[in-house]
């Protein structure tokens, strides 16, 4: 149980960072979008790639949170061991071929997150996507 609690930090950063940083983008996007343009495909192609930057971005500073606070409990014995196992576990749903002693609790902590910001991550993207195809072809939006 006390080992659950140690891992509840990192979550709850996780979540606080992961929510930061997706309203940073929101709220940048509309500004990318409402400049006049002739060239709108183009111009969302490149908006778009921006925000899957963006994310990719925070998905790394994620990565690095969950390295940094595994060497410092100890988990690995190198900060390049902590980053690796970090990063295996948030990007394949929790699956590492061989956990360190007492990183069998942070595997599956580290792929429900990824799991998670992933999924939250897609829907920024996506939503991204719709709105630049709006624009693009002159679709209405339906929304408020």
């Amino acid at each position: 149980m006390f080992v659950i609690v140690w891992y509840l930090i990192p979550v709850v950063a996780t979540a606080l960072l992961h929510a930061l940083g997706t309203a940073l983008i929101v709220i940048e996007r509309p500004r990318l979008f409402s400049r006049p343009s002739h060239h709108r495909p183009i111009r969302g192609s490149f908006i778009i790639t921006i925000v899957l930057v963006e994310l990719l971005i925070l998905h790394l500073i994620e990565i690095g949170l969950w390295g940094f606070w595994l060497w410092a409990l100890g988990v690995c014995a190198t900060v390049e061991a902590s980053l690796y196992f970090a990063g295996a576990c948030y990007t394949t749903l929790g699956y590492y071929a061989a956990p360190p002693q007492g990183g069998a609790v942070a595997e599956i902590v580290l792929g429900m997150m990824g799991f998670l910001m992933f999924g939250w991550s897609a829907g920024i993207l996506i939503t991204t996507v719709i709105r630049y195809e709006q624009l693009a072809l002159g679709w209405k939006s339906t929304g408020p």
